[in-house]
């Protein structure tokens, strides 16, 4: 493995691309996000999941179950939505948080027809290009294939240039939830960066400051018994890599190849894990990892004011509640990190 080894995102693919979409162009006037689903997939029309707000798909409170079949990934895009909107909800709307791939899967369906074009496209215009993410894309080029770090092994195969979701490699359309892979921790620390500065990257602005806001901060009820924004992770059974160090304020996300994200805007800092915890014998649950982390001193983690890899980070971590510092000291940041919905790749 080198710094330029190439990683699957997995779900941070969800907040590094699908959410700011979603919440961006609600923010436009292209949608609201308390407009039902049935008004913005055809496919939702008249099933027991139209009625319900977008923004429940952005914080897993929609009911959904975890995942849906298999099988629903064989045809077209319409075939698939028309195959979730047939099938039972766990729970009633609003009334249960269970973490779900479904909702960003329709969740996709809703800014492309928003856009009129495919996700990956919208992605690369809006957040990858303007953050100069040379790496993070959807997919992967031929030319950077051995540089691509293998996930498990299928059919006696290394999976290397293929999204390791088992969904994101049926749905056979590009930009797929999980079809992703985006180069290495320049991208995501970028993004995180730039989070911590209310949307902006350098001078031009990425995310508008209400964008960041929604995203940052919970949208959940209290009965719910989490927080979650509208796309990212506050306090959650999936908030582990938050550790001890972050400040309950601080926001996150993590996935299923073991790669994770969280930025503190409090105490002016941020975290980019680049990993393959599936390699090379399957998924291994990370919850237990953060805990143990060391106290890091406050030079060992990443600043929002950092350099140039982290453009994400600095538009997410501007002063959200006006608690971080004017003046911020220079960071090391760890060399590990890019975006993805569930489904981009990034290097290190």
């Amino acid at each position: 493995m080198t710094e330029r080894t190439i990683f699957d995102l997995a779900s941070l693919t969800k907040v590094m691309a699908t959410a700011p979409l979603v919440v961006e162009r609600s923010l436009r006037g292209a949608f609201s996000l308390e407009d039902p689903l049935e008004r913005r997939l055809e496919e939702a029309r008249g099933a027991g999941i139209g009625a319900i707000p977008l923004g429940m798909l952005l914080t897993h409170t929609a009911g959904f179950p975890a995942d849906n079949p298999l099988a629903d990934y064989r045809g077209a895009k319409s075939r698939l939505y028309a195959a979730i909107a047939a099938e039972p909800l766990e729970a009633p709307p609003g009334t249960r948080f269970t973490y779900s791939d479904v909702g960003y899967v329709l969740l996709q369906g809703v800014v492309e027809r928003a856009a009129g074009k495919r996700l990956d496209r919208v992605a690369a215009e809006e957040i990858f290009g303007p953050l100069g993410f040379r790496d993070t894309r959807f997919g992967v080029l031929a030319r950077d294939l051995p540089r691509v770090a293998p996930t498990t092994k299928e059919g006696g195969r290394w999976l290397r240039g293929r999204v390791h979701d088992p969904r994101a490699r049926r749905a056979r359309w590009r930009g797929s939830r999980t079809r992703r892979h985006v180069r290495h921790g320049v991208g995501s620390r970028a993004l995180l960066r730039d989070a911590a500065r209310g949307g902006k990257h350098g001078r031009r602005r990425i995310l508008s400051e209400e964008t960041v806001r929604l995203m940052t901060t919970n949208r959940c009820p209290e009965a719910l018994g989490v927080r979650r924004g509208a796309g990212f992770d506050i306090e959650s059974p999936y908030s582990a890599p938050r550790g001890s160090l972050f400040s309950r304020d601080s926001f996150g996300h993590s996935g299923f190849t073991g790669v994770s994200l969280w930025v503190d805007p409090v105490n002016d800092g941020y975290i980019v894990l680049l990993t393959n915890s599936i390699h090379p014998h399957g998924h291994k649950d990370l919850k237990s990892f953060a805990p143990k982390r060391p106290r890091w001193r406050r030079g060992d983690w990443g600043s929002a004011s950092g350099a140039s890899p982290t453009g994400l980070v600095r538009i997410l971590g501007a002063p959200i509640r006006g608690a971080v510092p004017e003046k911020r000291e220079e960071m090391q940041t760890p060399q590990n990190g890019s975006p993805g919905p569930n489904g981009a790749f990034a290097t290190r």
